[in-house]
């Protein structure tokens, strides 16, 4: 495995762990505002909204992610 390779390898790692540390806790939090605070039921509804929310979230989490690689800061 060369350094390049490496690199990659260490940034998915992180990006994934990352991921996980976030949308585990955005994703009961969603549900738990839409179902129990906003009283939504429907589960079509509740879906393109969370996964509108996480797939934001997810753009600037790689963008930051990927800006502190190309600095060497990671």
């Amino acid at each position: 495995m060369n350094q390049t390779e490496k690199t990659a390898f260490r940034e998915s790692i992180i990006i994934v762990f990352i991921g996980l540390c976030i949308n585990f806790p955005l994703q009961t939090f969603l549900l738990w505002i839409t179902i129990d605070r906003w009283h939504w039921s429907d589960p079509l509804s509740i879906s393109i909204f969370t996964q509108c929310v996480i797939t934001f979230v997810a753009l600037i989490r790689i963008y930051t992610i990927r800006m502190r690689f190309t600095r060497g800061k990671f």
